[in-house]
């Protein structure tokens, strides 16, 4: 509200991440942005292969094409199994195996939608993949350190979590 005027009605997110002009982007400036956005707010789509579907050479394809050094692992129902790096891949893929099972790796650094990015902080540092956003066990996206790096620094990040 500027001079009894109502300058821009939203959550507190939308205000924070889109404001409506100059006078609202003051206003916000100082809000300390790691306490108001959550994972959902910067996550991205994940890449991932199915367990039951895909092998090696399925991930290793995919990878390449997206430039990853690691992709997740799911089931039919998006359930997350884990994650696969290229090495690992690569290996298994010149021994011929066919499944991703023995290559599996299952210990994954996980937060919900609602996690703030600065609950996040701690987790991501020393992440060795982007961190999955789980719910109910399904893997809805994956943080990347550069997401936080520039929703933290007021790039553009709008509710889909692409940053610009």
């Amino acid at each position: 509200m500027k001079d009894g005027k109502i300058v821009q009605i939203g959550t507190p997110e939308e205000i924070l991440i889109n404001p409506a002009n100059d006078y609202v982007e003051r206003f916000v400036e100082d809000v300390d942005r790691s306490k108001v956005l959550t994972a959902e707010h910067i996550m991205k789509r994940p890449e991932t292969v199915d367990i039951e579907k895909h092998g090696p050479r399925t991930a290793l394809e995919r990878m390449r094409k997206e430039g990853l050094s690691s992709i997740y692992v799911t089931d039919a129902d998006r359930n997350l199994k884990g994650y696969v790096t290229a090495d690992d891949v690569a290996e298994a893929a010149g021994k011929e195996e066919k499944t991703l099972k023995n290559i599996l790796r299952t210990e994954v650094v996980q937060v919900s939608r609602e996690t703030t990015m600065h609950e996040i902080f701690d987790v991501i540092h020393d992440a060795k993949v982007p961190v999955a956003v789980v719910d109910n066990e399904k893997l809805e996206g994956i943080i990347v350190r550069g997401a936080v790096i520039a929703a933290l620094s007021g790039s553009e990040v709008n509710l889909n979590g692409d940053i610009s």
